[in-house]
């Protein structure tokens, strides 16, 4: 059928379900000014009738100020808060005596959220702990499947119910109609919801009615009671999604971090299970797939509760609960103490209790875990389970099993006795400076010295997260996180299990490593640490990391309080903050803690596109535009995203234009937008670099307009102001493994080659204490803005564009071309050498980082490599004696001439200093089989050449791996790696640009110069 008679189809079906639908209930009809039913009718709660006075339902204003954000004014605080929360102006609150929930207002736009309607937050009355990011109603996962919300209404029947009513369409799809009532009822921990969704056109629909829960990969966990899964999902892509669905009767979530929060998700209609799929990053929980014929409909009804504690069983107890109401299932209470070395344990990230159904003597893949709780502070444990069954009671230490019991048939309460944790060590570290002996803030990395220690000390939080030895805490909440935890004033104390380890103190690149080596046991543990600042950073110049996220972001749950104290542990002089889709300040935390005279924090956002539309030249595959940064800006957490615009559904260019309009006045000029991870794998089909989801060809140059072409996009202006190719800033290092700097160190040359002026940047893009250590890579840019309270934010982005400053994650490059006296620095200012001219360099490092090569790199090519004797290598890397007369690498002179001969034309120079880089090649890309200039394979197989038997089974080109850490002590890099995790030591610096033919401009030399 064609398409205007398929819309004429369509819209005759409407209207004949409209009128066949006035007899129909609810909104099933769709009629106008239909109202849809109260959910959950056979839930019921009770408690005193003094709580319905407790209900709330109203539209957030400017005067509203949430918990913990700092808004500016007088009054009291009267939204909650929490690591997620959002609510502002324009959203919708509701509430009772026992939660608080927000739902974003019509054109709140937010992360997969078309046009408002979805839940945003969900606390427990006066905890401010909201956990979610966002809870939508959706029918699949294409673009399409969500609802785009046209019309809202505010329903208040206190003191009986409050509730809020949205209805739409599925986004782009007119002959979908959606209508979703959210409702709260006194004495109930959570929100009750109905969804109706309705097939007006000629066609069956697939659809699998659902909440979709963002997650987001570092935050609450999904947990569901069915065989073989609890923390436990199966991996899948989009083409396997639809093996990934399972039958479960809840779905629960919790937040390990603080402040606490786990929720449960309940069928409350006709359903009696749910059906979904579940990841750390999204999950799915609704109704069964269903093929829904035309002028046909599906309806949903749940309930969503909310918890004030941290672990599974708070929320799987109200899930319980609510079964029981519905269902008349039947729970019993499971009791018990956890003691360590005889005595109760007092409440700890660290310890965890795990109860399933099944038997001891099967495995753990054949049992149906049902909870997951964490002991108080007196040791003692409870949780329902369903009563009935056969049990067994794990109890997890350090991110592993350490105990377990068997329960059978367990018909009443039952007290599971007391589980006993191995001995471990109570472990203080003091950490001072040599000079002063002061106190410092400072970082402190267990590692096992031993195969026996790691083998015996490796854990997980219940299989997630990845593993860590020792593990100490789970990896994206505070500290300790992982196998590492932060230092404040010179002192910390943790919980460690037994073992031999060597304690490194770390504060950042340009300090002293000390290390000391013990043996922890049962009894306490006190190390004294010292470390000395290097005279390393060139005078003039700040440290800056230039991408950082906190909780603030969707996929971050350090709290603020770590993540600030974390800028401080690695002498980090400047950070931006740079959450998704939302603006931040950390200025408060930064004061809260005495850093603000030596220390700036720069208000920034970090735009995520989320909903899939962009379609390249010659592709059908709808794409998102990836990630930009963008500093200074306003933070105002009155307003939408704190202030920031929204970014989806628009080019680069526009974007940059919206932002831009977004700030005040007075920050517009000084706008920098940073162009981040140009060239990373898409995550969930969501791209996160430009280029890349455009598959540009960096074999050939890039046109001069559009010119219909996936190139020719990229240039492109599209609303007349910036172009899509705008950015002043791109990234070539990103993250502490810097596991992409080849192909974003590719990209860059080709953007140089054409002439276009970006200056390169370091930055951590930190997310947790364990993901990227802040400030590894950091930026050293040369400017006159001096951290603390009168922080210059021009005169630092200013010198940020002009090219002036160098990224490193341990090598300092201090480089200059000298003729006649006269020293001309690095930047994107062109200048004619003289024939002359002398190329000087003056590479330094610590001395437990060590610099195995100076390249010289001109227009992409490397034309000279120091290593071996003309470099000098510290003897022993952690020896402090003498250590300022063992910085200095390299120090001598290099003639211009040698350097550029055989190069024709205008050309650019700049320096790399580090580690020998990994061996790559390039055997095709995002856009076909063809090479496409940017190295996609490593050697993966070590057989010192990469060729086609490097190419994973079944690609066509990669993976890129960065080489394995060494493991032999003996390695300069060993000590480097214990801290710097997964890395390789490697700096660069922004270009000189010589303006050989004296015209007075740069004539870039084009892809022909490679």
């Amino acid at each position: 059928m064609s398409s205007p008679l398929r819309l004429l189809a369509a819209s005759l079906a409407l209207i004949g379900l409209t009128l066949a639908g006035c007899k129909k209930e609810s909104c099933l009809g769709n009629d106008e000014g239909c109202r849809v039913a109260s959910p959950c009718e056979k839930l019921s709660y009770s408690c005193e009738a003094a709580s319905g006075s407790m209900l709330e339902v109203r539209t957030l204003t400017p005067s509203d100020k949430r918990v913990g954000s700092n808004a500016p004014g007088a009054g009291a605080d009267t939204v909650p808060g929490g690591l997620n929360a959002l609510g502002a102006r324009g959203d919708i609150l509701l509430g009772n005596d026992r939660a608080v929930a927000v739902i974003s207002g019509l054109g709140n736009m937010h992360l997969l959220d078309a046009n408002g309607g979805s839940l945003l937050d969900l606390s427990a009355r006066g905890k401010d702990n909201d956990g979610i990011n966002q809870v939508l109603p959706v029918v699949g996962i294409l673009p399409g499947d969500a609802p785009h919300y046209t019309s809202m209404k505010i329903i208040d029947e206190r003191p009986t119910r409050v509730a809020v009513q949205l209805s739409g369409t599925l986004d782009g799809k007119p002959e979908f109609p959606i209508h979703t009532l959210y409702e709260m009822r006194p004495c109930e921990p959570g929100i009750r919801v109905r969804t109706e969704v309705l097939n007006t056109s000629v066609d069956p629909q697939l659809w699998a009615l659902a909440d979709g829960f963002y997650w987001s990969g570092r935050e609450a966990l999904p947990f569901t009671p069915a065989p073989g899964s609890g923390y436990q999902h199966p991996s899948f892509g989009l083409l396997s999604i639809g093996d990934a669905f399972k039958k479960f009767p809840y779905l629960t979530a919790a937040m390990a971090s603080d402040p606490a929060s786990s929720y449960a998700h309940v069928a409350c209609g006709e359903a009696n299970l749910l059906e979904g799929f579940q990841s750390d990053q999204i999950s799915s929980s609704g109704l069964p797939r269903t093929v829904v014929p035309p002028r046909d409909y599906l309806v949903f009804e749940r309930f969503l509760a909310v918890s004030e504690r941290g672990d599974v069983a708070a929320a799987a107890d109200l899930a319980l609960e609510a079964r029981q109401k519905l269902h008349g299932e039947k729970y019993v209470t499971l009791t018990g103490t956890v003691t360590r070395n005889g005595a109760p344990v007092a409440s700890g990230r660290e310890v965890s209790v795990i109860i399933s159904e099944g038997e001891l003597a099967a495995g753990p893949a054949t049992r149906i875990p049902w909870t997951q709780v964490t002991p108080d502070k007196e040791g003692r444990f409870q949780a329902r389970v369903p009563a009935g069954r056969d049990y067994v009671v794990e109890l997890h230490a350090f991110g592993r099993k350490v105990a377990d019991r068997q329960l059978d048939n367990v018909q009443a309460d039952a007290d599971v006795g007391t589980l006993a944790v191995s001995s471990h060590s109570r472990l203080t570290v003091n950490v001072v400076d040599w000079v002063s002996g002061l106190g410092l803030d400072a970082e402190v990395f267990l590692v096992p010295v031993d195969e026996t220690t790691l083998k015996d000390t490796e854990g997980s939080l219940h299989g997630r997260f990845g593993t860590c030895a020792p593990w100490l805490g789970p990896p994206p909440g505070p500290s300790p996180a992982c196998n590492r935890f932060l230092v404040r004033n010179g002192t910390a104390t943790v919980d460690a299990p037994a073992g031999r380890f060597h304690l490194y103190a770390f504060k950042g690149p340009f300090w002293t490593l000390d290390r000391e080596t013990v043996t922890l046991g049962a009894g306490n543990t006190i190390v004294d640490l010292v470390l000395h600042k290097l005279a390393l950073q060139p005078l003039g110049t700040v440290g800056a990391d230039l991408h950082v996220h906190g909780s603030a972001s969707f996929d971050s749950s350090i709290p603020e309080y770590d993540r600030v104290l974390s800028f401080s542990a690695t002498d980090t002089e400047v950070i931006v903050s740079t959450d998704h889709d939302v603006i931040y300040d950390y200025a408060q935390m930064v004061r809260s803690l005495g850093l603000e005279n030596k220390m700036s924090a720069v208000v920034g956002l970090e735009t995520t596109g989320h909903i899939l539309w962009m379609k390249r030249p010659g592709s059908t595959v709808p794409l998102v535009v990836g990630h930009y940064n963008f500093w200074p800006l306003e933070y105002d957490p009155t307003k939408p995203r704190n202030g920031a615009p929204s970014d989806e559904l628009v080019e680069p260019g526009e974007l940059f234009d919206r932002v831009k309009e977004s700030a005040s006045p007075a920050l517009r000029d000084q706008l920098l937008v940073q162009l981040n991870h140009p060239w990373s794998d898409a995550e969930f089909g969501r791209d996160l670099g430009f280029p890349r989801a455009l598959a540009l060809d960096t074999t050939k140059n890039l046109p001069s307009r559009d010119d219909g072409t996936s190139a020719g996009m990229y240039v492109r202006t599209p609303k007349g102001g910036f172009a899509n190719n705008g950015q002043h800033a791109q990234e070539v290092m990103n993250g502490t493994q810097n596991d992409m700097l080849l192909p974003y160190r590719a990209f860059w040359f080709y953007t140089l080659n054409q002439g276009q002026f970006a200056a390169g940047t370091a930055n951590s893009d930190s997310h947790s204490l364990t993901d990227n250590t802040v400030g590894v890579p950091r930026n050293i840019v040369y400017t006159s803005a001096v951290p603390g309270l009168s922080f210059d934010t021009a005169h630092f982005n200013k010198a940020l564009k002009a090219g002036e400053s160098f990224g490193t994650n341990g090598p300092v490059i201090e480089a200059t071309v000298e003729a006649a006296g006269v020293h001309r620095r690095f930047g994107f200012t062109p200048f004619a050498p003289s024939a002359d001219a002398k190329l000087h360099l003056k590479v330094s490092a610590a001395p437990w980082v060590p610099v195995d090569e100076v390249r010289i790199v001109v227009n992409g090519t490397v034309v000279k490599t120091l290593s071996g004797t003309e470099l000098f290598h510290p003897a022993d890397p952690l020896s402090t004696e003498n250590v300022e007369l063992k910085l200095v690498r390299y120090d001598k002179s290099l003639a211009l001439s040698e350097l550029l001969a055989g190069v024709n034309g205008d050309a650019w120079l700049l320096v790399e200093a580090g580690a020998r880089l990994p061996l790559a090649a390039d055997f095709g890309g995002p856009g076909g089989d063809k090479p496409d200039g940017i190295p996609d394979t490593s050697d993966n197989n070590g057989d010192g050449k990469v060729d086609r038997a490097d190419i994973a089974e079944g690609s066509k080109y990669g993976p890129l791996r960065t080489p394995a850490p060494p493991a032999s002590e003996a390695h300069p890099q060993f000590h480097f790696s214990q801290v710097v995790t997964g890395g390789y030591p490697m700096s660069f610096t922004n270009p000189f640009i010589l303006d050989r033919n004296g015209n007075g401009r740069f004539d870039a030399p084009g892809v022909a110069a490679q």
